[in-house]
C-alpha cells in the first residue's frame, strides 16, 4: 500500500473551490462545481489521447505496443522505464528447465553523486514470456519495471503478453460513471443516459424473472450472449482490469477455465489486521506538573480522612504519632488555606500573605 500524498488528498481536489470559511450549503454547490471540472478534465484529456500521439524514444516495438493502448499520462510513466532501461545490465544469467533467472545491476545517482548499485532478480518463462521481478513494481503500480524490459529485449521478444497492457490505463476504455445521471451532467450526453436508464431497468426486470430458476437463468445468459456479439461486445474489455466500486480485480485469464463456486466469496475468512502499538508516550506515563501532583495528593489525603478517621489511624501505628501530628497540621493548615482563597475580596495578596504565614508559623 502506498502512503496517500498531499497532492492526492482531499485539499487537492478542492483546491480553489472551497476555504475555511466555506459554509455548508456553499460546500454542496461548489462541489458539484468540482466534480463538473474534474469530468471536464477527464474529457479533454481523453480527446487529446484519442487525437495526439507522443513520439516514441526508442525503436522498441514494445514501447510502440504501448503507445497505441494507453494514455498520454500513463505512456509517459512508461517511457520513464524505458529510459531507465539504459542504467540497467544483466550481471548473472542462470537457464533452468523452467525458468530462466537473470540478475541484473542498477547504476543509480542520488543528488548528482553515484550511490551504490542495487542488484534484482528477473524470472522469465519462455513459454508464456512472461516475468516476475524482484522490484515488484508491476504488482505495485501496474507499470511494467525497467528490468523486465532489459531481459524482453534479452530474449527476444518483440510483444508483451495482454497482461502486462491494463485496460484501465487504456485509450479507448468505457466509463461507466458517464453513463449515470448527475447534477453536473452536459446536455449532449443526456439522452444516452436516459437510454442506459431505461435499459438497466428493463434489464433488472428481466433478470429478476429468470433468476426463479436455473434453466430461465441458463437461457437467458445464452441469450444474452448471442446479444452481446450481435452488438459487437467483445470478452477482452473485461479481463484484465474491472473497477467496481473503487476496487480493483485483476483477471489473469487462467480463471475463465474454472467454473464459480456457488457460495461465491463467503467461505473466505477475513482476520483483523495485527494490534499495532500506538505512537507517543504511554498515558500512564504522562508527565505531571507540581501543582496536579499536590492537588491529587489532596484528594487522597481528604479521601482517607473521610474514610478512616484520623484517631483511629493513630491509635492503628503507636509508632508513628509524630507523623499523625504532622499531617493533622498539614490538613489543618490546608483548611485555613482555603478558607483564605474563598474570600475573593481579598484578592491575589491576601492570598500570598495567607501563605506566608502559614509558613511562618509552620517554622515557628
Amino acid at each position: 500500500m502506498s502512503t496517500t500524498q498531499r497532492s492526492e488528498g482531499m485539499n487537492a481536489f478542492f483546491d480553489g473551490f472551497i476555504n475555511s470559511t466555506t459554509t455548508l450549503q456553499q460546500f454542496v454547490v461548489q462541489y458539484d462545481n468540482a466534480l463538473r471540472v474534474k469530468a471536464q478534465k477527464e474529457i479533454e484529456a481523453d480527446f487529446s489521447s484519442m487525437n495526439t500521439t507522443i513520439a516514441c524514444g526508442s525503436q522498441s516495438p514494445i514501447e510502440r505496443q504501448f503507445q497505441v493502448e494507453y494514455t498520454h499520462a500513463k505512456f509517459e510513466e512508461v517511457q520513464t522505464e524505458f529510459r531507465s532501461r539504459m542504467n540497467c545490465f544483466i550481471k548473472v544469467t542462470l537457464k533452468e528447465d523452467l525458468w530462466n533467472t537473470y540478475t541484473v545491476k542498477e547504476e543509480r545517482m542520488w543528488e548528482g553523486n553515484r550511490v551504490p548499485d542495487k542488484f534484482y532478480k528477473v524470472e522469465f518463462d519462455p513459454i508464456t514470456q512472461t516475468t516476475t521481478c524482484s522490484c515488484q513494481l508491476f504488482d505495485f503500480r501496474g507499470i511494467i519495471c525497467r528490468h523486465s524490459l532489459l531481459v524482453f529485449g534479452q530474449e527476444d521478444v518483440y510483444s508483451v503478453p495482454s497482461q502486462y497492457i491494463l485496460r484501465r490505463w487504456s485509450k479507448n476504455i468505457r466509463r461507466r460513471h458517464t453513463l449515470i445521471t448527475t447534477s453536473y451532467s452536459n446536455s449532449t450526453n443526456e439522452p444516452r443516459m436516459q437510454r442506459y436508464k431505461l435499459l438497466c431497468k428493463r434489464f433488472y426486470e428481466i433478470a429478476e424473472v429468470a433468476c426463479e430458476s436455473e434453466e430461465a437463468s441458463t437461457e437467458l445468459e445464452k441469450e444474452l450472449h448471442s446479444l452481446g456479439t450481435k452488438f459487437g461486445f467483445s470478452s477482452s474489455m473485461t479481463n484484465n482490469i474491472i473497477s467496481d466500486a473503487g476496487q480493483l480485480r485483476y483477471d489473469t485469464g487462467a480463471s475463465t477455465s474454472k467454473p464459480l463456486s456457488a457460495v461465491g466469496t463467503s467461505d473466505i475468512l477475513v482476520h483483523s489486521p495485527a494490534t499495532v502499538k500506538r505512537k507517543g508516550r504511554p498515558r500512564t506515563n504522562r508527565l505531571k506538573s507540581t501543582v496536579e501532583k499536590k492537588t491529587k495528593r489532596t484528594k487522597s489525603t481528604s479521601f482517607t480522612n473521610t474514610s478512616t478517621p484520623p484517631t483511629e489511624q493513630c491509635e492503628e501505628r503507636p509508632t508513628n504519632v509524630v507523623d499523625c501530628d504532622h499531617r493533622e497540621q498539614f490538613q489543618a493548615d490546608t483548611i485555613q488555606l482555603s478558607q483564605d482563597t474563598e474570600m475573593g475580596h481579598f484578592g491575589f495578596l491576601s492570598l500570598l500573605s495567607a501563605v506566608h504565614n502559614n509558613l511562618d508559623n509552620n517554622m515557628n
